[in-house]
C-alpha cells in the first residue's frame, strides 16, 4: 500500500514570522565586547559603533526598565557595516538587537544622532514588548492546526491529498505598530533623542489639515507604502506624547501591562482598563485637539501664503529639482508608480507639455549634468560586486545615447556633486557610521578623502562653490543640520548656519548668497543667506514643507514641497518671488502637544543633564575577544492539531499536539528548527532540521560560501486492516503501521545575482510497513503471530535546483504578487523498490525481493504575474515534468491535481511519468481599504481570482492531445491582521473539472472530473 506525505507541508506551519531576514556574511571577523548589561558583537569594519553601542545601552538602561517596571536578561547586540542600509531590529524573543551603522538620511525623518536614537528606540521595544508579554519571551505563540483531506478514492492510497490547511497563531503579544512603534520613539521624555521636530509635525499637520488622518484602526498595523507606514511610526509618536502629557508617563506603563493581561486582546481594552475610556474615545478626543491646535498655529501662515504652482508629477516622493535645457525641462527624483520612497528613478518634466517622462533608474540621490547637460551623473545602490553588498557608487547617464556607465566600486560613494569645470566630483561616503567627503575626478579615477571625521559625524549635499574653492554641505553631530563650508586652501570647515534649528540643502547662488531650507518657525522653508550682510530673507511660506530648492538663471525658484499626499514638486516664477515677514509665519512649538509634562519623576538633573549632554566620542575601554558563538534559549511553540487524514480514527485520535523549537545564534551562523506531533495512537509527525552558514574549509578558499542544512524526517501513520486466511478460518484484524525516514543534507548558493540560487540536496528515505501481531485462529492450537516489517523502499536521491526569484516590492505584493519565478529541478534516483510484496528466504529469514529502479526526472515550474492596472494582475504558470528513460512503476509518478496543481481534479487523479500543465488567472480587487476590526482582527482588503487551467498525466508515449484535461475556477483572498503584528491570509478555493475521465487502479475503477473540488487556507502567506 502507497503512503504519500509530502514533508513540505511541515513547512507551511512554521512559525517563519519570527525568522532571521538577514544573511550571515562568512568573510567577515567577528569580535565581542561586553558591557555593563550587554553584550556586543561586530565585524572589525564596525569597531567603534560597537563601543559607542555599548557604553549607549549602559546609560539608558536603569530609566527605560524603570518605566516599564521590567528588566530583561542581558541583550546582545548585532552591528553591521556592511550595506548602505539604515535600521534597526528587535528580535525581543531572542535577546538580541542589530544594527546597522550608516545613519539614517530619510525624507520622512528629521536628522538625530543616529546611534543615540537607534539603540534607545530598539531597546525600549525590547523592554516594552516583554513587559507585555502573556507568557515569557520563550513562548511568543500556541498554534492551532487543522489538517483535512480530499476523499482518496483510489484503493492504492492511504488518505488523500490535504484540501484544507489551517496554522493559526494564539499570541502572547498583541501590541498594534502605533504602540510599539510611539514608546519607542518617546523612549523617555528626558532622553531628547528622538524628540517632536518639524519633520514629524510636518507629516501630522499635513494630515490634519488635508483630511488623510489614518484612522483608529489603521494605526495599528503596517503593510503600507512609504508614506503610510511612516505616518504609523508619527501617529504612534504624537499619541504617546499626548498619553504622557495629559495622563502622566506611567500610564504607558499601566496600558503596557494590562495588554499583557489574558483577558486583554486589543489595545482598545487595556486603555479602558487604564484610562477608564475606549481606545476610539480617546483616538477622537486626540483628533479634536489636533485640529484646533493646527487650525490656530496655521493662522498667520494662511493671511500670506507663497507656495508657487505645483506641477502634475505623480508619485509621493519627488526630489532634487534641476533645471535643464534653458530652463525649459526639470529633471527630478520620483518613486512615481511605486508604493515605496526607495523604488526611485530619474525623471524629466516638460515645463511647455506639462509632462513628464522616466530617464533612467533605479536612481536614488542627488545628481547633476554635464558636458553640456548631455550627460547626467548620480549615485545608485549596486550589489555588483564580491559578497553582494549593497553599497553606493556612482555612474553617468548619457541622455543622447540612452546608456550607463558605471565610474567607481565599492566606494559607497553617495550624493554626488560636479565641479563647475566638470573635472572633478564630490561626494559622502560611509565607514562605521561616519561619513566623509572625497573627491574623484570625472571619469571615476583619483580618490582623495577630503574630511577625516571619525567618531559619528554626518554630511549630505556637498556642492562646489562658484571658484571650485570650497564645498558647501549640511552638517550634523548631535540632531538637526548646520550648514558648513570645507575649504581646500586652509584643509578646514567653518560654519556658514549653525542654530538649534534645521539648516540643510544649502549651494551657492554665487560668490555671496546660498540658498538652502531651514524650519526656522518650525516649519522647513526656502531661505537665501546673503553672506557679508548676514541677512537670512525668507522665499517660501508653506503649511507643509519646502525642501531641495534649485534656481533657474532668471530667479525662477523649484522646489520639492511636503503636501498631505507626498512631496510634490513646485515652481515659483521669478517675478513672484518676495520676502517673507516673520509675523507671517506658524505659531507651532517644540512643546507640542499640549506642553503639560508629567514625567515619572525618577531621575535626578543631574541625570537628566548627562542624558542630554552626551560625549559619545569618549569611550570606556573594552576588552575585545573573539567572537567565539551565543544562542539564543530555545523558544517554543505548542501546537494542537486536528488532522484528519485517517477517517476511522476517533475524534480523540485525530487531535496530535506537540511543539515547535527553535534557536539560533546571535549571527544567524547557525540555527536549528524542529517539531513533533503525536496522537494518542502514537502516529507522530517529527522534524529537525539544523542550517549550518559558517566557512568550510578549502571551499571558502576557492570563493565558495555555501549555507549548509542537515534535515531529519520521521512520520507514521495507523491503518486498520482485516486478514483473510481461508473459508474455513475466521478473519483477522490487526493494524499496519506505515513509516518514513528521511535524512538529507542540503547546500545552496547564490548564482550570478541576488535573485538566482542554486541547490544541491542529497537525501536517504526508508518506507516501511510493519503488520501488527494477532493471533492464528488455529483450531485447538492458536498461535501468536510476531509484527512483522516490510521495507518495501530503500530510496536515495540526489537533486540539482535552480531558483529564480524577481518580485516586484508594492503593497499588495502578498496576496497579488508582481514578477517572476522559476523553479528547474534535476533528480536523479537511485530506489530499491519491492513494488508486490516479494519475499526470499535466507538463512531462515524472510528478505524482501527489491528491483532496482534508477532514472532521472527533470521538472520545471515557471510562474509570471503582469501588473495589468493598479493592484490588478494576469499570472500565467506552466508546469512540466519527465522521466528520464524507461517507464517506472507508478509509487514513482508526478502527481498534478489537487492544492498545490490543477485544483479542478484531485490531487491522486492525474499522475504519471510525465506532466504537463498550463494556467492562467486574473486577480484583482474587490474590495481594498476596509479598515475592519473585530477583535483582534483587522481585514484590510479582499481579493478574487479567476482561473483556467489545462494539462495531462500520462506515461511514455501514451500522451494525446484529445485527453487534455480542462477546468476552471475562482478564489477569493483575504488580507488581515491577527493581534496587530501577525499576517494571517485565508482563502477559499473553487475549481470544476469539465473533462471526465476513469482510471483503473488494482482492478477497480475510479470515475474523476465533472465534479466540484473546493479548497481553504489560513496561513501567513497565499504562496503555497
Amino acid at each position: 500500500m502507497k503512503i504519500f506525505l509530502p514533508i513540505v507541508f511541515v513547512l507551511f506551519f512554521s512559525p517563519g514570522v519570527y525568522s532571521q531576514f538577514t544573511e550571515f556574511h562568512p568573510e567577515l571577523e567577528w569580535y565581542t565586547i561586553k558591557g555593563k548589561h550587554s553584550v556586543v558583537h561586530y565585524h572589525k569594519e564596525a569597531e567603534r559603533t560597537a563601543k559607542v553601542t555599548a557604553k549607549i545601552c549602559d546609560e539608558i538602561w536603569e530609566p527605560i526598565t524603570r518605566l516599564y517596571g521590567y528588566e530583561p536578561e542581558t541583550v546582545h547586540f548585532v552591528i553591521k557595516d556592511i550595506d548602505d542600509y539604515s535600521n534597526g531590529a528587535t528580535y525581543f524573543f531572542d535577546n538580541k538587537i542589530e544594527i546597522w551603522t550608516s545613519a539614517l538620511d530619510f525624507d520622512l525623518r528629521g536628522t538625530h544622532n543616529w546611534l543615540r536614537n537607534v539603540i534607545s528606540h530598539e531597546f525600549t521595544h525590547m523592554v516594552q514588548i516583554q513587559a507585555a508579554l502573556k507568557v515569557g519571551r520563550r513562548v511568543p505563540a500556541l498554534y492551532l492546526q487543522w489538517l483535512n483531506y480530499e476523499d482518496k478514492r483510489r484503493p492504492d492510497i492511504l488518505y488523500g491529498f490535504p484540501n484544507v490547511i489551517v496554522s493559526y497563531p494564539l499570541a502572547t503579544l498583541n501590541m498594534p505598530a502605533w504602540f510599539a512603534e510611539g514608546t519607542a520613539q518617546y523612549m523617555r521624555e528626558e532622553f531628547n533623542y528622538d524628540y517632536w521636530d518639524a519633520h514629524r509635525d510636518m507629516i501630522l499637520r499635513s494630515y490634519i489639515t488635508g483630511g488623510n488622518m489614518l484612522t483608529w484602526n489603521q494605526m495599528g498595523v503596517f503593510e503600507k507604502t512609504s508614506l503610510g507606514n511612516e505616518s504609523v511610526y508619527n501617529t504612534g509618536f504624537a499619541l504617546t506624547r499626548y498619553i504622557s502629557q495629559k495622563y502622566g508617563e506611567d500610564k504607558l506603563r499601566d496600558i503596557t501591562k494590562k495588554l499583557g493581561v489574558w483577558s486583554n486582546f486589543t489595545i482598545d481594552a487595556a486603555i479602558e482598563d487604564v484610562l477608564g475610556i475606549t481606545g476610539k474615545q480617546l483616538y477622537n478626543e486626540w483628533i479634536s485637539y489636533l485640529e484646533n491646535y493646527y487650525k490656530e498655529a496655521l493662522e498667520p501662515v494662511r493671511k500670506n501664503p507663497l507656495t508657487g504652482t505645483q506641477l502634475a508629477v505623480d508619485g509621493f516622493g519627488n526630489f532634487n529639482p534641476v533645471f535643464a535645457d534653458s530652463g525649459k525641462k526639470i529633471l527630478y527624483i520620483s518613486n512615481s508608480g511605486n508604493d515605496y520612497m526607495s523604488l526611485t528613478s530619474l525623471f524629466e518634466y516638460d515645463l511647455q507639455k506639462n509632462e513628464s517622462k522616466r530617464i533612467t533608474g533605479p536612481v536614488r540621490s542627488t545628481f547633476g549634468l554635464f558636458d553640456d547637460e548631455k550627460k547626467i551623473l548620480y549615485a545608485k545602490i549596486t550589489d555588483d560586486n564580491k559578497n553582494w553588498y549593497n553599497v553606493h557608487d556612482l555612474f553617468v547617464y548619457d541622455r543622447k545615447e540612452a546608456e550607463e556607465t558605471r565610474l567607481t566600486y565599492n566606494l559607497r560613494a553617495n550624493q554626488p556633486s560636479l565641479s563647475h569645470k566638470e573635472d572633478k566630483v564630490v561626494f559622502v561616503f560611509q565607514k562605521d557610521g561616519t561619513t566623509n567627503l572625497a573627491t574623484v575626478n570625472i571619469d571615476g579615477t583619483g580618490f582623495q578623502q577630503v574630511t577625516s571625521f571619525k567618531n559619528g559625524e554626518q554630511i549630505f549635499n556637498p556642492s562646489f562653490s562658484p571658484d571650485d574653492s570650497r564645498i558647501i554641505f549640511d552638517y550634523s553631530d548631535f540632531d538637526n543640520r548646520d550648514v558648513a563650508v570645507y575649504s581646500f586652501k586652509t584643509g578646514k570647515h567653518d560654519f556658514l548656519l549653525e542654530s538649534r534649528n534645521d539648516e540643510r540643502n544649502a549651494f551657492f547662488l554665487n560668490d555671496t548668497t546660498i540658498v538652502f531650507s531651514a524650519d526656522y518657525n518650525g516649519i522647513f522653508n526656502i531661505h537665501k543667506f546673503i553672506i557679508n550682510k548676514g541677512q537670512i530673507l525668507q522665499l517660501t511660506n508653506v503649511e507643509g514643507g519646502a525642501f531641495m530648492p534649485a534656481v533657474d538663471n532668471d530667479g525662477t525658484i523649484a522646489y520639492s514641497g511636503y503636501t498631505s499626499k507626498g512631496y510634490k514638486l513646485f515652481r515659483i516664477p521669478a517675478d513672484s518671488v518676495k520676502v517673507i515677514a516673520k509675523s507671517d509665519n506658524y505659531l507651532g512649538v517644540k512643546e507640542f502637544p499640549i506642553n503639560d509634562f508629567k514625567p515619572l519623576g525618577d531621575l535626578t538633573e543631574d541625570q537628566i543633564q548627562a542624558f542630554k549632554n552626551f560625549k559619545d566620542d569618549i569611550l570606556p575601554e573594552y576588552e575585545s575577544s573573539k567572537y567565539s558563538g551565543a544562542f539564543s534559549k530555545l523558544t517554543f511553540f505548542p501546537v494542537l492539531r486536528l488532522d484528519n487524514y485517517n477517517t476511522g480514527n476517533s475524534p480523540i485520535q485525530r487531535i496530535k499536539p506537540g511543539v515547535y523549537f527553535t534557536s539560533s545564534d546571535m549571527l544567524n551562523r547557525y540555527s536549528i528548527f524542529g517539531g513533533a506531533t503525536i496522537n494518542t495512537r502514537f502516529e507522530r509527525d517529527l522534524f529537525m532540521m539544523f542550517e549550518y552558514k559558517n566557512k568550510i574549509p578549502l571551499l571558502y578558499d576557492l570563493g565558495i560560501k555555501p549555507e549548509l542544512a542537515l534535515e531529519l524526517f520521521n512520520v507514521s501513520r495507523k491503518a486498520d486492516v482485516d486478514i483473510i486466511f481461508d473459508e474455513d478460518l475466521p478473519t483477522v484484524s490487526t493494524g499496519v503501521t506505515y513509516n518514513l525516514f528521511e535524512a538529507a543534507i542540503r547546500a545552496s548558493h547564490r548564482i550570478f545575482t541576488r535573485d538566482q540560487n542554486l541547490e544541491f540536496r542529497y537525501a536517504f528515505s526508508r518506507y516501511t510497513a510493519s503488520l501488527g501481531s494477532f493471533i492464528l485462529p488455529l483450531e485447538g492450537d492458536p498461535q501468536l503471530y510476531p509484527t512483522t516489517n516490510d521495507e518495501y523502499l530503500i530510496g536515495s536521491n540526489f537533486m540539482l535546483k535552480y531558483r529564480f526569484a524577481a518580485l516586484y516590492p508594492y503593497v499588495d505584493a502578498e496576496i497579488n504578487p508582481i514578477g517572476t519565478q522559476i523553479e528547474l529541478t534535476y533528480n536523479l534516483e537511485l530506489n530499491k523498490y519491492n513494488p508486490d510484496g516479494n519475499y526470499t528466504i535466507d538463512n531462515g529469514i524472510l528478505v524482501p525481493l527489491y528491483s532496482d529502479f534508477n532514472f532521472s526526472r527533470l521538472e520545471l515550474l515557471a510562474k509570471h504575474n503582469w501588473r495589468l492596472s493598479g493592484s490588478h494582475g494576469l499570472e500565467l504558470t506552466i508546469r512540466g515534468g519527465t522521466i528520464l528513460g524507461e517507464e517506472v512503476p507508478d509509487f514513482f509518478d508526478f502527481y498534478l491535481g489537487g492544492l498545490v496543481g490543477m485544483r479542478s481534479y484531485p490531487f491522486y487523479s492525474l499522475s504519471g511519468n510525465e506532466i504537463a500543465m498550463v494556467k492562467a488567472a486574473y486577480r484583482f480587487p474587490l474590495f481594498k481599504d476596509i479598515d475592519f476590526s473585530a477583535g483582534h482582527l483587522y481585514l484590510d482588503k479582499i481579493f478574487l481570482e479567476v482561473f483556467a487551467e489545462a494539462g495531462e498525466a500520462w506515461n511514455t508515449y501514451s500522451a494525446k492531445i484529445a485527453n487534455i484535461k480542462k477546468g476552471a475556477g475562482a478564489e477569493l483572498r483575504f488580507s488581515l491582521n491577527s493581534f496587530y503584528l501577525f499576517p494571517t491570509s485565508i482563502f477559499l478555493n473553487a475549481a470544476y473539472g469539465f473533462s471526465s475521465f476513469e482510471r483503473d487502479v488494482r482492478e477497480e475503477k475510479v470515475r474523476y472530473g465533472k465534479e466540484w473540488n473546493f479548497y481553504a487556507g489560513v496561513l501567513f502567506g497565499f504562496d503555497i
